[in-house]
């Protein structure tokens, strides 16, 4: 496999800050927009969810307040067409009919494809301790 571009590797970290900052606004339901057509989101507590109306629906059905998130130990490897980045996380954030600020810390996997010259996100999986 040959090593990612410097350019795709910026592209790459500006979709990933574009996805924070629309969380951290209140937009998290724009991130769909990050996603290919076919996006596959595992969450360690739900079933497997798949394509872009399936996510909104979701997201529409699970309204959160994201108060902050911390992110660290960033990690992109891939070629030209396909690749992958692991972070660590912690998220402060708020849920509809529950009090009080929750804390979430764990990782998260996102496999992103090339369409073009735009990278999007086609697989988000994470997990929380």
């Amino acid at each position: 496999m040959s090593e990612i571009s410097q350019h795709d590797l910026n592209k790459i970290k500006e979709v990933h800050d574009l996805w924070i900052a629309k969380e951290l606004e209140g937009n998290g339901s724009e991130v769909i927009n990050l996603c290919t057509q076919d996006i596959q989101w595992l969450s360690p507590t739900d079933p497997p969810i798949v394509g872009k109306e399936g996510i909104a629906k979701y997201l529409a059905t699970h309204p959160t307040k994201v108060e902050s998130i911390d992110i660290y130990d960033v990690c992109i490897h891939g070629n030209g067409s396909l690749a992958y980045l692991i972070s660590n996380y912690r998220t402060h954030y708020l849920t509809e009919g529950h009090s009080g600020l929750h804390e979430a810390t764990g990782a998260h996997l996102w496999v992103l494809r090339k369409e073009g010259d735009d990278w999007r996100v086609a697989v988000v999986t994470w997990s929380a301790w």
